[in-house]
């Protein structure tokens, strides 16, 4: 397959003249035998309160990554994979962090094979994710993100990408089946059973056609929630995209305003063969773990 290089190609003055970028009660004993009951309660109340005052000033994303403790290692649910690198998105603004760390799992957990087994293990990394690509992708990155206010939209794409999984309910939407098929899929291929595609360009066409982007409009309001949550978040994101780069249709010349589009779904779907590879990562390790060696 075809994979968009991320070479230089936005010279240094490239959009600089194209685009700018409760109510309180009052509480009456009755007996002395209350007092102490009330006296405990509010105690309680009183150590209770602040806890509950810092949860909710928590962003949503801290449930599947708090930046304070980084990223959690190789993961085998794709849900939480996905959740983790939405709420990444969302503080960050940029892809960086997270392909930087599945880089670095990579590394960790080829390097504990080798440990274990003294020979070369199967890479799971995308071969064409190397270090230099993802050098000159971020090199990219950062150069058109104060231009096109990229970091402003990441944030924006991560927060909608965890509403679009969790769903209004925080219950999970149609998004969360989709991922448990694939990652039985990728389970069962890694295992030598015969299974049907477990690659990401699967995956990333089950989620167009369930989530109905392939559609020039769609009545999501007809469907139950689990589906309409997934499909109406889903839809944002899109929108989120089909706005910026008609900013950019508008404000440079066709050629220009084309290589950057490609450029930027280039790093849409490096970011989603990382996140297929980190599964792919923990499977394998999770795996490896559980082999003696006491007999070689």
């Amino acid at each position: 397959m075809h994979r968009f290089r991320h070479a230089l190609i936005f010279p240094a003055k490239f959009l600089a003249s194209k685009m700018r970028a409760g109510e309180c009660r009052r509480v009456t004993n009755h007996s002395r035998r209350m007092k102490p009951i009330l006296a405990f309660v509010l105690v309680a109340i009183a150590l209770v309160a602040p806890q509950i005052a810092l949860c909710a000033d928590q962003p949503e994303y801290i449930a599947s990554f708090d930046p304070a403790k980084g990223f959690k290692p190789a993961q085998r649910d794709l849900t939480e994979i996905f959740l983790q690198l939405a709420g990444s998105l969302e503080y960050y603004g940029s892809p960086e962090p997270y392909l930087r760390h599945v880089a670095a799992e990579h590394a960790r957990i080829e390097a504990l094979y080798r440990q274990k087994f003294g020979k070369e293990p199967k890479s799971f990394r995308p071969a064409y994710m190397d270090d230099a690509y993802i050098n000159s992708l971020v090199k990219n990155w950062n150069f058109l993100s104060p231009k096109l206010g990229l970091e402003a939209f990441a944030k924006n794409v991560g927060n909608t990408m965890r509403d679009a999984i969790k769903g209004t309910r925080g219950t999970g939407t149609i998004i969360v089946e989709i991922f448990n098929r694939h990652q039985t899929k990728v389970f069962d291929q890694m295992a030598g059973k015969e299974t049907t595609d477990a690659s990401f360009e699967a995956l990333r066409a089950e989620l167009i056609q369930c989530l109905e982007l392939n559609k020039s409009s769609v009545a999501e309001e007809h469907y139950e929630i689990p589906r309409r949550d997934a499909v109406s978040f889903a839809l944002g994101i899109q929108g989120s995209t089909l706005k910026l780069f008609k900013r950019l249709d508008q404000g440079l010349k066709p050629a220009d305003a084309g290589r950057i589009k490609t450029y930027l779904t280039s790093v849409f779907m490096d970011v989603g063969e990382m996140a297929q590879s980190e599964v792919q990562a923990g499977i394998s390790e999770w795996g490896f773990s559980k082999i003696s060696t006491a007999a070689n």
